[in-house]
């Protein structure tokens, strides 16, 4: 639809390139009509004689344009010529209708990919729907953030001269699943699947200072801030061409730059057997735990790429090779070994402490016995039974043969027990009351 502002904007173009045009060649044809005023004829004839004179200059001017179709041709590798005429007659007179155009939704450009518009830049619209942005480039530099409602609300946003498309961001949210190979901590190989949910952030500061986000809108079903979508245009890493793998762009970098990074360290951490084994009562089951610490490293990692985690979740965790088992049981076999070998070498320890605290009571009763019978045994007014003294002694001879409480005795005390025992030995008859025989 042709509107009077657009009118004006190819008139200021148009006007003065053919404006000076024309002048240029009337001027000529007057010029060989002034010429040519001493000769025969009317000033018609003279008139028309002038502008045939004045035709080679307009062949001149006609094979310009087209010698600078066909350089601009081969410069920026465009098909036909006719397109390169259409593209510098819009840098030189501008355009005066709406076209050409590029459709960009869905993230990508749904119409006029293969078109000088595109390959070259502007002049030239872009039909942007909500569900996109685009970054444009112009003179080797990124130029400005393109969107339904930018430069201002409901447009069509104009490309100008060789302004061209640089980068697109999807709006929408996106979710990828992702399979990711990792290492246990018993060095077994294991695959876990991560389905990510995230999109372009739209967090902005609000009155407390917190981020929050804006809420979507007929007009901005999507919402976004400028600084994440100049993040994510700029997050692209560029790879071989011949690279198979998932694009690296800000999409790519969250899913396999960061979600695979994170979640492999993550996973290198636990064993094979609390990942697969069951869950006890009263026990949070092992895929919820590492899908909340790779949730909250994915929420702090995003943002460096203009994106915002909606959802993390984790698939089951499982073992590819078949061989892998039969490595699982070596593994757990070792390590029960070794666990059963630390618990008999603490069990002998503490029989060990057990035997010796034994051993260590019942020479500090041996001592004191001793020590309660030394008077008894050499004494003759206060002696006692015979008979009580000999099986006195007889026990602790049999105590005595403990080689644990022989260790804690000292040499005194052996030596009491055996003088004690000799003097025992030395007689055989009851004593006398009047002392010991």
């Amino acid at each position: 639809m042709i509107t009077p502002k657009w009118a004006g904007r190819y008139l200021k173009t148009f006007l003065p390139t053919v404006g000076l045009t024309l002048t240029g060649i009337s001027l000529l044809a007057m010029v060989l009509a002034f010429l040519l005023a001493g000769q025969s004829g009317g000033i018609v004839g003279k008139v028309i004689f002038g502008l045939l004179a004045a035709l080679p200059a307009v062949i001149a001017l006609a094979a310009v344009f087209l010698t600078a179709a066909t350089f601009v041709s081969k410069a920026y590798d465009i098909r036909s010529l006719r397109d390169a005429h259409r593209f510098l007659q819009r840098l030189l007179f501008g355009v005066w209708y709406f076209g050409p155009y590029l459709l960009i939704k869905n993230g990508d450009i749904a119409r006029g990919k293969d078109t000088v518009l595109h390959r070259v830049g502007g002049p030239g619209f872009l039909v942007i729907y909500n569900d996109s942005a685009v970054i444009t480039e112009r003179a080797g530099r990124l130029y400005r953030i393109l969107s339904t409602n930018l430069p201002r609300r409901q447009n069509y946003p104009f490309l100008e001269p060789f302004e061209k498309i640089w980068e697109i961001v999807d709006l929408r949210p996106q979710q990828w699943t992702f399979p990711v190979r990792a290492m246990t901590r018993d060095g077994i190989l294991v695959v876990c699947e991560a389905d990510i949910r995230f999109k372009i952030d739209d967090r902005v500061p609000g009155p407390d200072g917190r981020l929050v986000s804006k809420p979507p809108t007929e007009e901005e079903p999507y919402p976004f801030t400028l600084e994440a979508v100049f993040r994510a245009a700029t997050a692209r890493w560029i790879r071989e061409p011949d690279f198979q793998g998932p694009p690296m762009d800000w999409r790519g970098r969250v899913v396999v730059g960061f979600t695979e990074g994170i979640l492999r360290n993550i996973l290198a951490e636990y064993r094979l057997d609390w990942l697969l084994g069951p869950v006890r009562e009263g026990e949070r089951h092992p895929r919820e735990v590492i899908r909340e610490r790779l949730h909250r490293a994915l929420e702090e990692e995003a943002p460096k790429v203009g994106a915002r985690i909606l959802d993390v979740q984790l698939g089951e965790i499982r073992v590819e090779d078949e061989q892998i088992p039969a490595q699982w049981v070596d593994a757990w076999r070792t390590e029960w070994e070794s666990r059963v070998t630390a618990t008999r070498l603490e069990g002998e320890a503490e029989l060990l402490r057990i035997e010796a605290a034994r051993a260590q009571a019942q020479a500090e009763m041996l001592i004191n016995l001793i020590r309660e019978l030394q008077s008894a045994a050499v004494g003759d007014e206060q002696a006692r039974s015979y008979l009580l003294a000999t099986r006195l002694a007889e026990t602790l001879r049999w105590m005595s043969y403990d080689p644990f409480t022989r260790a804690f005795l000292p040499p005194e005390s052996l030596r009491t027990l055996q003088r004690l025992q000799q003097l025992l030995g030395e007689s055989r008859v009851l004593p006398s009351p009047g002392g010991v025989g």
